[in-house]
């Protein structure tokens, strides 16, 4: 079974055609909801993308899909966006409309509507999908994550109840001479 992509340069390098980009783009974007930190976020966008300009027809317009959801993506997360995301290369080279060319309405809609980062890049859309359930904390974990830290938890506390119980055998074995014993007188 083939995983979806994690980041962005996985989507670049899995693409071969504009059907494989869209496809591959999508399947980003559901992983994409796993994300619940900010580091797991960076790491869905650092990565530099090939180029995709050469590849297939609608190449340049891809380049430009990637580097502005990197860019959307870091500001919808607070952190900075990659140095790569602002390359001239990363800007379609004609106006792109995702809605109906021959409707006026709607490229008026998409012209006002757009993000800024897919506007930099001469993309117009009025949807941009894009969820992110980033929680304040530590990154979730999966459960073999949860079950591993568990086990390594377990081995560390037997570890030291064996350091523990090894003191206290050899203290006793100091000890080994007879105690005077203790009487306690009560006072009534």
């Amino acid at each position: 079974m083939i995983q979806r992509p994690t980041t962005l340069a996985q989507v670049a390098e899995r693409a071969e055609s504009q059907e494989d980009f869209g496809r591959l783009l999508r399947d980003w974007l559901h992983e994409l909801r796993r994300a619940s930190s900010r580091p797991q976020v960076t790491a869905a966008i650092a990565e530099t993308p090939r180029p995709l300009r050469n590849l297939f027809t609608g190449g340049p317009a891809a380049d430009a899909w990637l580097a502005a959801y990197a860019e959307h993506l870091a500001l919808q997360a607070g952190t900075p966006p990659p140095k790569w995301a602002f390359a001239r290369a990363r800007i379609a080279p004609e106006p792109w409309f995702a809605e109906a060319a021959g409707s006026p309405a709607l490229r008026f809609a998409a012209l006002r509507q757009t993000p800024l980062p897919f506007k930099r890049r001469n993309l117009y859309t009025r949807a941009v999908e894009l969820s992110l359930g980033l929680r304040p904390g530590r990154p979730a974990k999966s459960a073999t994550e949860n079950q591993l830290a568990n086990r390594e938890r377990q081995q560390r506390f037997r570890e030291r109840r064996k350091a523990e119980l090894i003191e206290l055998r050899t203290l006793a074995g100091a000890s080994d001479s007879p105690r005077p014993a203790h009487r306690h007188s009560w006072r009534g």
